[in-house]
């Protein structure tokens, strides 16, 4: 009969079947070999399926279009700490010819740790993210490295041109929107380039989710000097300790003599090196011999062993008066 569906038993495919939704009855759920009410309880019909991917099928029939939709389903892995009967959060799936079209020229959206990203080489994405740092610019073609992180992460991306002049310290902290970059593979190792179609803008929108993760870390609470050697490198930490001993290094970078600033902290659980290329001594000699909290600081490492690194601009938040302080006064007596 003209627009019949194929039943489970005849379905090529029998664990991605068909959810029909018909104007003459309630829609149904076929599952493997259960039929359901279908109801927003996805996860007491799929039992405890911990992920469910929603598409539109292709086989809608036009001529029904308006009374028909189909949808593909099918769960992923299982985790051992999924309650059944708990709701499972489906995103919605076009159901008319228009959704579907539509739904064609989103934008598809990546974050900063790319390994969540499964899109091959070659693929453009959008990107909106918290610059973190800003490279010295290159010539012989203008371009300048710059470093982005949300919740997820971290990665870099080299602008060019006339983008090269809109970065500076004073872009640490602010919100910024790559359209249509593209993910590269070097070495196994995805990565981040600009296209020629690609743009670059840094915004200000507070109720971005990368600005609210961005304010949050300024709550964070502060990790001894040695619980941040058990962090993996790239995550955003608050740390305190008492500030030992104030340091400065002259080095050759491409040329060019560059001081390295290293501010090094103890506490009872251990030592812990921080250093930054933009900071001056000036500002961190007076606070010798006495406690000290950096806020949004990041975690690296250098030839294996566990540092931080300040911030440019205001990124990094010093603060010499908070909780636990007199408990690293008096370690520091002892």
């Amino acid at each position: 009969m003209p627009g019949t569906k194929r039943g489970y038993l005849t379905s090529p495919n029998p664990i991605k079947h068909n959810f029909t939704a018909d104007a003459d009855g309630p829609a149904v759920l076929l599952h493997s070999e259960t039929a359901v009410e279908a109801t927003p309880f996805y996860g007491a019909a799929l039992g405890a399926a911990s992920a469910v991917e929603i598409a539109g099928a292709s086989d809608v029939d036009l001529h029904h279009s308006s009374h028909v939709a189909t949808i593909a389903v099918q769960a992923a892995d299982l985790e051992s700490d999924h309650r059944p009967g708990v709701p499972v959060a489906v995103p919605p799936s076009p159901v008319t010819n228009r959704d579907r079209f539509k739904t064609g020229f989103l934008p598809a959206r990546t974050c900063c740790n790319l390994d969540l990203c499964r899109a091959s080489a070659g693929t453009k994405f959008n990107l909106s993210a918290v610059c973190i740092a800003v490279f010295p610019k290159s010539s012989n073609p203008d371009r300048r490295y710059i470093q982005l992180a949300d919740s997820t992460g971290s990665v870099g991306v080299t602008v060019w041109n006339e983008n090269v002049n809109s970065f500076s310290t004073a872009s640490v902290g602010r919100l910024v929107t790559l359209t249509k970059v593209v993910i590269t593979n070097h070495n196994g190792k995805k990565a981040l380039s600009m296209a020629r179609d690609s743009s670059v803008q840094q915004i200000d929108d507070e109720t971005h989710t990368g600005s609210t993760w961005w304010l949050s870390l300024l709550s964070l609470a502060p990790l001894s000097c040695g619980a941040v050697h058990d962090v993996s490198d790239n995550t955003m930490v608050s740390v305190s300790g008492v500030l030992g001993h104030v340091s400065c290094d002259t080095k050759m970078v491409q040329g060019v003599p560059k001081t390295l600033l290293t501010l090094h902290m103890v506490d009872s659980s251990g030592k812990l090196d921080v250093r930054s290329w933009n900071h001056h001594s000036d500002a961190f000699n007076h606070h010798v011999d006495a406690p000290i909290l950096l806020r949004r600081v990041r975690v690296t490492s250098f030839a294996g062993v566990k540092l931080c690194e300040l911030l440019d601009g205001a990124g990094s938040v010093i603060e010499t008066a908070f909780p636990g302080d007199a408990a690293l006064r008096k370690f520091w007596r002892e």
